[in-house]
């Protein structure tokens, strides 16, 4: 069984027949056949007869021929108002269409054996095509990957009909691909704006001459990205014929497949180095609430030794007291028991200082044990300072990375990266494993990537000249020879030219480093 797509222009004055896979024009009907066949389909041949009772066995009535009048003129009016001149098409949701096509369908069989040669769609050879003269079928891919939704909705409220609810994204497409089939101000306002986004590729693609010279702009097209404007110049070119076309189409296709398998592995990614994230942030708390604990109790017995001091100092304050008070009364007293009074008093004294000193000793090794608990503390703080300040960067990297967004997005929420500007980044050491997503984190930030290994196995001889190209090197000392790590630490700063030298190797690290070069 044969699907077909029944097209009617507006007015209903004709009927075109496609193919529903491949959107080949097959067939045309004017208008007055087209209304005699609906009629004699529907109403002249009368309702399909049914062995389950007499009433589906009887014949047309007037209400049947009414009813059937009335659903002619509502498909009429729901395909294409009644307008004059070029009216403008209504944005018409896929879904409200569907039940008046099965309507059709179920009222008429269409059986129709065109002329091979006729499947061909004929192609404008001279000047540009515009964009209802390109056939039907490229339709659907020049809109959906030339124009964003956002585009489409701009175009629509400036020519369209609004209609009275809001419309899915699909069902802006399906009516931008539907409209695009003949020239009408929607048709009109899309061709404008594609010209006028992509003027440049238009211009470089009028310079082919022949089907071979499109063939090779659009490749280079396809290896630069340049996707969108080499869609639209080479479709709309005068020498594309159904070879160059069937090429695009094809190509363009299969790239929304691999499009969809990349953002699936980068989703995939994304959850793995969060996983890991969280697992870092915990292992971080726990030293972090264990390096607290231990300072606070430094510090508590800090403070009971100091309070110890304090009481002793002022034991000793108040002895030095009573020596004075017994030396002031030893001077009215004299006799035997006076002198061994004052030698018992002596000896007291002298162990007082004694004791005292050590005090003092004491309280000198507790205030330097402080001292280093405060930068032990002080310490874990800047490494905590650190690691938050990797991860926040390695997390702005990965959602640009795997964001969808546009480059000319206005959105305060976009992410948007600092800019290496294209520098050439050269990182040398680091684990083997990660090297592709160090490439891919210096990309984001639109910059260059190069690594040497550090000497492990690639050449140290190629390093001089690898440094020499670079403008920006990074080196992780925990993968790197020792000759590799001086001999770039040497040449940079000789040359004074930006580098990082890391303690680790990780991404976060990595990330950090390379933000913080950006402009």
């Amino acid at each position: 069984m044969q699907r077909l797509i029944l097209e009617v222009a507006d007015q209903a004055s004709r009927l075109a027949i496609y193919d529903f896979e491949s959107q080949e024009l097959l067939a045309e009907v004017e208008g007055a056949s087209w209304h005699r066949m609906f009629e004699e389909l529907r109403i002249g041949n009368g309702p399909p007869k049914h062995p389950c009772c007499a009433r589906h066995s009887e014949g047309p009535t007037d209400e049947n021929i009414q009813q059937a009048r009335r659903a002619q003129s509502k498909i009429a009016q729901a395909l294409f108002p009644e307008t004059d001149g070029l009216a403008s098409p209504p944005i018409a949701r896929s879904r409200s269409l569907r039940p008046l096509i099965s309507a059709t369908a179920s009222a008429a069989t269409v059986t129709v054996q065109p002329d091979p040669a006729s499947r061909l769609p004929t192609l404008k050879s001279t000047g540009r095509r515009k964009l209802w003269d390109v056939p039907h079928k490229y339709h659907c891919p020049i809109i959906g990957t030339c124009l964003t939704v956002d585009e489409l909705r701009r175009i629509a409220d400036r020519t369209a009909q609004r209609p009275d609810t809001p419309l899915s994204e699909f069902d802006i497409h399906v009516s931008f691909v539907a409209a695009a089939a003949e020239k009408n101000p929607l048709s009109l306002a899309t061709h404008k704006t594609l010209e006028k986004k992509f003027t440049p590729s238009v211009r470089r693609y009028a310079k082919a001459r022949d089907a071979d010279a499109l063939l090779t702009l659009w490749r280079e097209s396809l290896d630069t990205g340049e996707v969108p404007g080499g869609l639209w110049a080479l479709m709309t070119h005068p020498r594309a014929d159904i070879r160059v076309m069937t090429r695009a189409y094809e190509e363009i296709h299969m790239l929304s497949h691999q499009i969809g398998a990349g953002q699936r592995a980068d989703l995939k990614r994304l959850t793995e180095t969060r996983t890991q994230l969280e697992q870092l942030q915990r292992d971080f708390d726990r030293l972090y609430t264990r390096t607290r604990q231990q300072a606070d109790l430094r510090e508590a017995r800090i403070r009971a030794l100091e309070t110890a001091l304090a009481s002793r100092e002022s034991d000793y304050a108040e002895s030095r007291a009573q020596e004075q008070a017994l030396r002031e009364e030893l001077d009215l007293l004299t006799g035997p028991r006076l002198k061994d009074r004052l030698k018992a008093l002596a000896d007291r004294v002298a162990n007082l200082d004694a004791e005292r000193k050590r005090i003092r000793e004491e309280n000198k090794s507790l205030r330097h044990a402080g001292t280093i608990a405060r930068q032990e503390a002080d310490a874990a703080e800047c490494a905590r300072s650190a690691a938050e300040a990797q991860c926040r960067a390695t997390e702005r990297l990965l959602e640009h990375l795997l964001s969808d967004r546009c480059d000319g997005c206005t959105s305060e929420a976009c992410v948007r990266p600092k800019d290496l500007a294209g520098r050439l980044v050269l990182f040398v050491g680091g684990r083997k494993q990660l090297v592709e997503q160090y490439r891919a984190m210096v990309a984001g930030c639109n910059g260059r990537f190069d690594h040497h290994d550090g000497g492990m196995e690639d050449s140290q001889h190629r390093l001089e000249a690898m440094l020499a190209s670079a403008d920006i090197v990074v080196c992780a000392t925990d993968y790197v020879s020792h000759g590799a790590y001086y001999r770039t630490k040497r040449f940079c700063k000789r040359t004074e030219k930006p580098h990082a030298l890391l303690g680790n190797s990780g991404l976060s690290s990595f990330a950090l480093a390379i933000e913080n070069f950006a402009a």
